[in-house]
């Protein structure tokens, strides 16, 4: 039976998992832990709002990956998109994440887009490299069954995250009041929730294979 080590910077995650599964409370922006060549599969995934050197975590998952492993990252668009002009441009979701953004990109820490993840593993020598785009529509407003479901899941979670990212980032890192930062917080969970915007993310997939010759 496969051996699955989840990491995290604190000890959130359930205790009722597989006998099989574990987690460790770490820091993947410091030195890994983990010998050479350990894991034939790492995934990496929503870890970009804590990375500023994304050179570090490629060189350690590549050091901590068998030859012939694979190595993945999944992460979500900074960004809201929408097709039927729904979302106007002062929409209180779109002025949130931009902000957000914004934010991000003022400590270093730029969203990566599929392009920027594909180079990443490129330049590192990932072989059979693969990229997938999924749309995560935000609230239940698609037709299609299985794209209705994940707007739901999608809204559900986003809604308890807004607070938590936005006054964070609004007032640490902008140096916005607290109640400037509130409002627009709330006004952005509104917004998601408002069955009348048919807005979405996008959430990216690379993934490829670390050379099965040691250099």
């Amino acid at each position: 039976m496969a051996e699955v080590i989840g990491t995290d910077l604190s000890p959130i995650q359930p205790n009722w998992v597989p006998t099989n599964c574990s987690f460790q409370v770490d820091d993947a922006t410091l030195p890994w832990t983990f010998q050479d060549n350990y894991f034939d599969f790492i995934h990496c995934r929503n870890i970009s709002s804590g990375v500023g050197d994304w050179n570090h975590i490629m060189t350690e998952m590549l050091r901590c990956t068998a030859p012939g492993g694979y190595v993945e990252f999944c992460e979500m668009e900074i960004k809201v998109y929408c097709d039927d002009g729904t979302m106007k441009e002062d929409n209180a979701l779109k002025v949130y994440v931009e902000t957000l953004h914004e934010s991000l990109v003022k400590i270093g820490r730029t969203p990566p887009d599929m392009e920027f993840l594909k180079e990443l593993l490129e330049k590192s020598g990932v072989e059979d490299i693969t990229a997938l785009k999924a749309i995560e529509p935000i609230g239940p407003w698609p037709k299609d069954p299985r794209l209705k479901k994940i707007g739901t899941m999608q809204l559900l979670h986003s809604v308890t995250i807004f607070e938590s990212y936005g006054m964070t980032v609004f007032t640490r890192i902008l140096g916005m009041d607290v109640e400037k930062a509130r409002e627009l917080w709330e006004a952005g969970r509104a917004a998601a929730l408002n069955k009348n915007y048919r807005m979405y993310t996008v959430y990216n997939r690379v993934y490829g294979r670390k050379s099965s010759e040691e250099p």
